[in-house]
């Protein structure tokens, strides 16, 4: 049976019924006539030479109602950028395709340009390569619906995207932003960060400071690390981005903050969607937890920011002391959950990767406690990328030197 569970803080868009893709395809034509939609895809370069990214290209070529993609890559040579070039737009025929190179020498530039309104000197992430394929949207004039995905979905199809872009674009619904959510299971259970590190923190938050409203809308989403969404422009010119792993969670905390109540929802893509698989991220000489690899790193970005967030949050500060005991209250609840975990790999006859998972939790516990520790003796800000509107006002011909740059190459 279908699942049609409502939370009450979250309205959530259910994967009830097998419809007719062409007839979903012909209303978001419809639709894009007054809310043009744009894709926007971070991607890093070796993606163009794994299986994932062309398949996920052949499917968007299709797609009759996205008008603009912008892919915004980072990690290649100036000749790797030409060949990027070539390889999007002779797989994306028909569609008005760019390609920016981030780090690159003259979108860095532009990156730095941000750094006195960041108040930190930029680094190249997944958020900041978001926050710059949007930026290019926006400042090339585009008004109505820009829905942005990851690069590396295996199992893509295209009927994600009318999925993910119709509640914002139909009038009825107008919804501001539509989140993604959809299994991550392939003979075994993946989405690592998200179970084991998110949902016991976001709980053992809870059990410490209560209910406070920021907690229990972040714990109304069932993914709240997807990277599929979608959203209105007039909206996206208001919200600031963390430009590295902490894109997502920060991105929910930027909702709380500035959306009107019902206007967001959570969208079911009905997939277990098959991604890369990264490894936890250990040292490879000590075999211990490394900060700056794979999932270990992905973890510490995402609890700083979700602590920095918090921390602006009122009853927060006040009680601040109490993140002595955040790690422990955290591995407690991983431990249960993780308990949970394993009567699931059992019922579904799912590879047994308990004993990974518990080393895992360690290493995520290691993460919390040490953000906690930073947090209590300097609290922190949320450390983000300005908003498109302040960026306007601020650094006036910014849209402008952004179209010249990626016209350029």
């Amino acid at each position: 049976m279908p699942d049609f569970h409502q939370p009450v803080q979250l309205p959530t868009l259910h994967h009830l019924a097998d419809t007719d893709l062409a007839e979903r395809e012909a209303l978001m034509v419809k639709l894009a006539v007054k809310r043009p939609v744009a894709l926007v895809i971070p991607a890093l370069y070796s993606e163009l030479e794994r299986e994932a990214l062309p398949s996920i290209l052949r499917e968007v070529a299709k797609v009759p109602y996205v008008s603009r993609v912008v892919i915004s890559m980072n990690r290649m040579d100036a000749e790797q950028y030409q060949h990027a070039q070539e390889f999007f737009k002779r797989r994306l025929r028909g569609k008005e395709c760019h390609v920016l190179w981030n780090d690159g020498p003259a979108l860095h530039a532009l990156h730095r340009e941000l750094d006195p309104l960041t108040g930190m000197s930029h680094l190249h992430g997944k958020g900041s390569n978001v926050w710059m394929g949007i930026a290019h949207v926006l400042a090339c004039g585009h008004r109505g619906v820009i829905a942005c995905h990851d690069s590396d979905i295996l199992n893509y199809h295209r009927e994600m995207l009318w999925r993910l872009c119709l509640p914002v674009a139909h009038p009825e619904m107008d919804y501001l932003f539509a989140k993604s959510y959809y299994g991550r299971v392939r003979g075994r259970m993946y989405g690592r960060v998200t179970r084991l590190l998110v949902f016991p923190l976001l709980q053992a938050l809870r059990e410490l400071f209560g209910s406070l409203p920021l907690l229990s809308f972040l714990g109304a989403f069932r993914y709240p690390l997807s990277g599929e969404f979608a959203v209105d422009t007039s909206f996206i010119c208001r919200l600031a981005l963390s430009g590295d792993w902490g894109l997502d969670i920060g991105l929910l905390c930027e909702l709380f903050r500035q959306a009107p109540a019902q206007r967001v929802c959570q969208v079911d893509l009905g997939n277990n969607f098959d991604h890369k698989h990264q490894h936890l991220g250990t040292h490879p000489k000590t075999g211990e937890p490394d900060a700056n690899r794979g999932l270990v790193k992905m973890a510490k970005e995402v609890t700083h920011s979700l602590l920095s967030h918090l921390w602006s949050q009122p009853g927060f500060a006040a009680e601040s002391k109490k993140l002595e005991n955040v790690a422990e209250a955290y591995t407690g609840t991983a431990l249960q959950f993780l308990r949970r975990y394993g009567h699931d790999m059992i019922y579904n006859g799912l590879e047994d990767s308990i004993e990974e998972e518990k080393r895992a939790v360690a290493a995520f516990a290691k993460i919390v406690r040490e953000a906690a520790k930073d947090c209590l003796a300097a609290p922190k800000i949320p450390q983000t990328l300005p908003p498109w509107n302040v960026v306007e006002r601020e650094l006036p011909g910014f849209g402008e030197r952004l179209r010249d740059v990626v016209q350029t190459g």
